[in-house]
């Protein structure tokens, strides 16, 4: 009788912890354990959740929760990219985590799992609160250090939240740039996303070559991506003077990878360039033309001096000069307009087609 009731209080308790749907009074949807009408904090996949202005006021079935989506996934409704974004406003975050993996693997280029992740990253805490603020720092990272993957971009979004940001900065509420160096260096992608992104909120400039350089090289998207929005952010002259150089007269991938970014990261002069880049998808190598005030000039080969960006973090900054390091920061002209002629090389037809899309 005894383990009878043992054996039924065991079996109410592994039920009281599945995991559920929690719905706040403002309407979020979030996966939580032992969760009840009235909580302020939830035990969630990625960390505790706080929401002390925001209770929990229905508790629903995860399974039941999930069913719908399921379905309209397995019907072809929902592109990667909808079916990544359905499955986050539910608030399915183990799901999230799986299907970003299993993407990723065959879909390399969609991305849209890793930002979604790190939204909710950004407002969960695997932190204990009594850990001292100049100790959260440290404390962090080596947390950070020991998980892998997807688990590693969880903590390392966090990480990057308690980074300070402040110009009068603290040693022991930053990473060093040796650390950010390791990040950067690293050949794990989601160790450079998220080295990129403190390097970012630190305003570490002097990495700008190496993420200037990592737009281009970088053989995952999401780094490649990361790194073009840290150096929008670092310094979008300098990144857009890149750009449109390697636009111009790169070879035909790192000019696709250009123009992207000219479109989305680089204001507008850097529509400004597409649009003179567009002038001359229609022009044969060797036409001389106007397109404004600029004269352009269509050529058959590429600029050789751009062919591989070079990666230079197995030096120390310190250990380069100042001019070389900060020769992009240096001059304010506009690359379009640096000299009487805009010289670009002849556009092959798809990097035709994906400028025209941009525009």
């Amino acid at each position: 009788m005894i383990l009878s009731a043992l054996a039924i209080a065991l079996s109410l308790q592994a039920q009281a912890m599945q995991p559920v749907i929690a719905v706040t009074k403002s309407g979020v949807h979030i996966e939580a354990l032992d969760c009840q009408v009235g909580d302020l904090q939830l035990a969630t996949p990625f960390g505790l959740y706080l929401c002390a202005s925001d209770p929990v006021v229905e508790v629903r079935d995860l399974i039941l929760s999930t069913q719908p989506l399921t379905k309209l996934r397995e019907d072809g409704v929902f592109t990667n990219e909808e079916w990544l974004a359905a499955i986050s406003r539910a608030g399915l975050l183990s799901l999230l985590l799986e299907q970003t993996s299993v993407i990723a693997k065959s879909f390399p280029e969609v991305i849209d799992g890793y930002n979604l992740i790190q939204y909710w990253a950004a407002q969960t805490s695997n932190l204990d609160p009594a850990i001292n603020l100049d100790d959260r720092i440290s404390k962090l990272y080596k947390m950070y250090l020991r998980q892998q993957g997807l688990r590693r971009l969880i903590l390392g979004t966090e990480l990057e939240n308690i980074v300070s940001a402040s110009s009068n900065k603290r040693s022991e509420r930053n990473l060093s740039y040796m650390q950010i160096g390791d990040e950067l260096k690293s050949s794990d992608p989601i160790r450079r996303r998220i080295g990129l992104q403190i390097a970012t909120k630190q305003s570490d400039v002097i990495y700008l070559h190496q993420i200037l350089a990592m737009t281009i090289v970088d053989p995952t998207a999401q780094v490649r991506l990361t790194a073009a929005l840290s150096c929008s952010a670092l310094h979008q002259h300098a990144a857009r003077q890149y750009w449109v150089k390697l636009a111009a007269r790169g070879s035909e991938l790192h000019r696709g990878y250009a123009v992207n970014y000219l479109a989305h990261y680089s204001g507008p002069i850097g529509i400004r360039a597409l649009k003179m880049l567009d002038s001359a998808i229609e022009h044969r190598i060797g036409d001389r033309f106007s397109c404004g005030s600029n004269k352009i000039w269509v050529v058959k080969a590429s600029d050789s001096s751009l062919v591989r960006p070079v990666l230079w973090l197995n030096n120390s900054p310190s250990e380069r000069s100042d001019l070389h390091l900060f020769d992009h920061l240096s001059d304010n002209t506009e690359f379009i307009d640096a000299s009487s002629v805009f010289v670009v090389t002849k556009v092959p037809p798809l990097l035709a087609e994906q400028i025209r899309a941009l525009l």
